[in-house]
């Protein structure tokens, strides 16, 4: 009995000694959706959907490729902690009513079972934005 007892506290220490970023890796949906001020104009979004994969770097450290349906590629890193997921700065831009606009984009959100749950900002010189959601779904 103290043989089984030991080897199951064994199992589970390294199962959550486990890469916390390979748990969360993979691909997923996502959908970007939320309000922003244009020019000092409160005004909906469009909507962003597309493709997002995260990819091991290291043991806290992932790189994030974003694959806009329809429109732009662009990349980050991201560290993720526990349940906590905090997005690196990155450039990228967004079209608005067909202007597109250059913004700093930063986030911070939490990960679930098989879900990310991210509040992203957007800080561009006449495109603002604080409280965007980014939801993304594992495929």
């Amino acid at each position: 009995m103290k043989k089984i007892t030991t080897l199951l506290t064994l199992m589970l220490v390294c199962l959550s000694c486990q890469n916390q970023v390979e748990q969360v890796a993979g691909t997923y949906s996502y959908k970007i959706s939320g309000r922003a001020s244009v020019l000092g104009v409160e005004q909906s979004l469009s909507d962003e959907m597309g493709v997002m994969e995260i990819l091991s770097q290291n043991s806290q450290s992932a790189m994030l490729t974003f694959n806009a349906m329809g429109g732009p590629a662009y990349y980050t890193t991201a560290t993720i902690t526990g349940k906590q997921i905090e997005i690196n700065s990155f450039e990228r831009y967004v079209s608005q009513a067909g202007v597109n606009y250059k913004v700093k984009v930063t986030g911070s959100g939490t990960v679930y079972d098989k879900s990310i749950l991210i509040n992203l900002r957007y800080n561009g010189s006449t495109l603002k934005a604080d409280s965007l959601v980014l939801l993304c779904k594992k495929n």
